[in-house]
């Protein structure tokens, strides 16, 4: 269910922001930031049991998610447009 809110969030940002200059650009923070969050929990965990890859999954969702929903977007206005 956690990752699942990540899903709808990530769909919902990129379908609001679409293919546009905002939109690259918060996918694009939104994974280095995450990518830096794996490279900070790994530097900062006392013991090799305490690592987990959560961060860059649910990067990798986030990131996956805002594109399929700027896709989305430009299907569902292209298609409302009858087809031009």
């Amino acid at each position: 269910m956690f990752l699942v809110t990540f899903v709808l969030v990530g769909f919902a940002i990129g379908y609001w922001l679409e293919m546009s200059r905002a939109g690259y650009l918060v996918m694009a923070l939104t994974a280095v930031r995450l990518f830096a969050g794996e490279i900070l929990h790994v530097l900062t965990a006392s013991n090799r049991a305490a690592l987990t890859v959560l961060p860059i999954v649910i990067g990798l969702i986030l990131s996956t998610f805002m594109l399929i929903g700027a896709l989305a977007h430009v299907v569902a206005r292209r298609y409302s447009l009858g087809g031009q």
